[in-house]
């Protein structure tokens, strides 16, 4: 681990300085309209869906349970397995980008949307209830109205969260900011690698201020909705022949794998959690001092101001594009997955351990402080303590997530069973393609499922991100 650290920072200045031509940044334009495009096509879709059938498990309508266990098992395959899947069916492209964003955040949406509708307080369900008015009804003129801020607000966080997963899409063959970011990297020309990141998490901090901008003034969503909408009429699928996408696909089933394969799962499966666990550890103890000094209430400007910057900026980039410069700078296997995640992880965990840093209660803090104990000893015994029971949350949720960017790391070279699905499709080997995105499939269901479980059992609440 210290030699591929060792390796990582003699490779680094290879990627300064970044490259600035207003050409460039001209040329630019267009993959960063498709990755921006592919976002709000395939969110539109997903809100439509997701609010439908939230919905519709919501009202407690007849098969509203099985309709809730698909969105949670759909929302286990992780975007970038839709994506290779929607590449092989559709081809190379945003369409493809796009069908892969909508199918994963229309599971998304609507598992949250249908937990946000059955949660609702019941005080003015049962009295509309007791008008004799329908499920709909209900649905339409009690629980909507009830929710929608929610909606809006996880709507807005939910666009963040598609545009950084289309970068993830295109590196794949959906084009925007992820297709070109491999290129530069297959053509070793890292400086403009280093400008296409750059490029990325200003994109990423624009986004989550339009993000704030529209759940203050919600009204303006009708005025983004007719955009996103055509976005996705821009990015649909224009020549999809039906027929070859179903004999396409009619190659992929059975799923079956060989007998050397299967040998091989166990390995793969263990190479997996490693790099889950591994990024998941160095991210939460990369996050805790970073958290502690990112807090308003614990910092001073001149600290807590660079830091939340930061973490932003590594929480912008997604794992991937991360795992394609350490497999660049250290070498394919699972250390540059690990440090993948665990770069990702430390911006996410950073900023939620701050949040839950603030919320703390001031006065046993101030308790500890007066006895004269130092910054780190009130740290240790005072804050960290009081926030323990949402630090947990967040790490438990951080290692479902890391489980499922395991997986997707592997595509580029880190190993694990995401190398072996990507082998598989860049072979044509359809039915083996198949067998490894269920395997992926029933371990991210495994693991969340468990997580699930030792929340409850530790009564932690669900909040994240």
């Amino acid at each position: 681990m210290i030699d591929a650290l060792g390796r990582f920072l003699s490779f680094f200045p290879q990627f300064f300085p970044p490259y600035f031509s207003l050409h460039y940044f001209s040329a630019l334009l267009t993959p960063l309209g498709q990755t921006i495009e592919m976002a709000a096509g395939g969110m539109i879709v997903a809100l439509m869906v997701g609010l439908f059938a939230g919905i519709w498990v919501g009202a407690g309508l007849p098969g509203g349970r099985l309709i809730y266990t698909l969105l949670a098992s759909l929302r286990s395959i992780p975007d970038l397995t839709l994506a290779i899947f929607c590449v092989v069916v559709v081809g190379i492209g945003p369409p493809a980008g796009m069908l892969a964003l909508a199918a994963f955040y229309s599971a998304a949406v609507g598992k949250i949307f249908a937990d946000l509708f059955l949660s609702a307080d019941p005080d003015p369900i049962e009295a509309l209830r007791a008008t004799g008015a329908s499920r709909l009804s209900v649905a339409f003129f009690g629980l909507l109205p009830l929710r929608l801020k929610d909606i809006l607000s996880y709507g807005a966080y939910e666009f963040e969260s598609a545009v950084r997963s289309s970068v993830i899409v295109g590196a794949v063959g959906g084009g925007g900011l992820g297709t070109e970011i491999v290129g530069t990297i297959n053509a070793f020309d890292y400086h403009r690698t280093t400008t296409l990141i750059l490029v990325l998490i200003l994109l990423i901090a624009v986004i989550d201020k339009f993000a704030q901008f529209v759940k203050r003034r919600a009204a303006i969503v009708w005025f983004v909705l007719p955009l996103a909408a055509l976005a996705f009429w821009n990015n649909r699928p224009a020549n999809v022949a039906v027929s070859h996408a179903i004999s396409t696909f009619a190659t992929m089933l059975p799923p079956q794998l060989p007998g050397e394969a299967i040998r091989h799962i166990p390995q793969l499966l263990l190479e997996t959690l490693e790099i889950a666990v591994g990024g998941t550890l160095l991210g939460t103890i990369a996050g805790l001092p970073l958290g502690l000094c990112a807090a308003r209430n614990l910092s001073p400007a001149v600290l807590y101001v660079p830091v939340r910057r930061f973490l932003e900026a590594l929480r912008a980039v997604p794992e991937i594009i991360w795992g394609l410069v350490l497999v660049t700078a250290i070498g394919v296997g699972p250390q540059a997955g690990v440090f993948a995640l665990a770069l990702h992880a430390t911006g996410a965990l950073g900023r939620l351990y701050a949040e839950s840093f603030e919320n703390i209660p001031a006065e046993p803090v101030r308790a500890i402080a007066a006895t004269g104990a130092g910054p780190v000893a009130v740290a240790a015994f005072a804050v960290v303590p009081l926030a323990l029971a949402p630090l947990a949350v967040h790490t438990l949720f951080r290692l479902e997530w890391n489980v499922r960017a395991a997986t997707i790391v592997g595509v580029i070279g880190a190993g694990g069973i995401g190398g072996a699905l990507f082998n598989a499709q860049q072979l044509f080997f359809y039915r083996q393609m198949m067998a490894y995105i269920a395997i992926t499939w029933l371990l991210v269901l495994t693991v969340d499922s468990g997580s699930g479980f030792l929340r409850r059992r530790m009564k932690l609440m669900e909040v994240y991100e």
